[in-house]
């Protein structure tokens, strides 16, 4: 939806933009399980050898798992953020654009890190990912708190506490960046830590709300 009164406020519909996203982060996320590579042996042989081939692919199973979530995750803030925009403006219709490049990226950063578990730089680069992908949603959230008053009237009076939320992902990825250059595996078991994150900051989110 466009805002006639506002000039520079883009003349595309809202749905439009959403309809995208959607179907980037539906892509991302059926994409993800190409990363999982299939064991290839000779069929006479694979009685003996599938198990242990399978059992090999742990590393990679764990990296498609923990994507899949936390693109999950990026999807359901998406839609939070943008459910409460009425109109959408050129800028944020850019840093749209710029949230889907990260989330398209994670297909293949899931691939590498789980192909090269022990290699740190593939890692790293995988937590950098989520790390973009997250702090560009942040950016998001907080382009539409600032300009409220023209993109979403009736979100009155304005809350932070997306904002706030936000910030969590980002502090479990920094953590599993510098857990990284001790354990790069290890550095894949810190988004573990997710939901007691979530769960705290909403639970201290909730107290503070209470005091005032």
């Amino acid at each position: 939806m466009h805002n006639p009164e506002v000039p520079w406020v883009e003349r595309i519909g809202k749905s439009r933009l959403e309809a995208m996203s959607d179907g980037i982060f539906a892509f991302a996320m059926t994409l993800l399980v190409i990363t999982i590579t299939i064991p290839q042996v000779p069929l006479e042989q694979a009685p003996e050898l599938l198990p242990a081939e399978i059992a090999g692919l742990h590393s990679e199973f764990l990296l498609f798992v923990i994507a899949f979530f936390i693109l999950a995750a990026y999807w359901m803030s998406h839609h939070r953020i943008l459910a409460r925009v009425e109109f959408v403006d050129g800028i944020l219709i850019r840093i749209n654009i710029l949230v889907l490049f990260f989330i398209v990226l994670i297909p293949f950063t899931t691939s590498l890190s789980g192909d090269y578990t022990n290699v740190l730089e593939a890692v790293l680069l995988f937590h950098l990912n989520l790390l973009l992908a997250s702090l560009s949603l942040t950016a998001m959230w907080a382009y539409i708190y600032r300009h409220s008053t023209t993109l979403a009237p009736s979100m009155t009076p304005p809350v932070k506490r997306g904002i706030e939320r936000a910030l969590v992902m980002p502090l479990v990825i920094l953590v599993a960046i510098g857990v990284s250059f001790v354990d790069t595996y290890a550095s894949m078991w810190c988004y573990a830590l997710l939901p007691l994150v979530l769960f705290l900051a909403e639970f201290t989110m909730n107290k503070k709300k209470e005091k005032n």
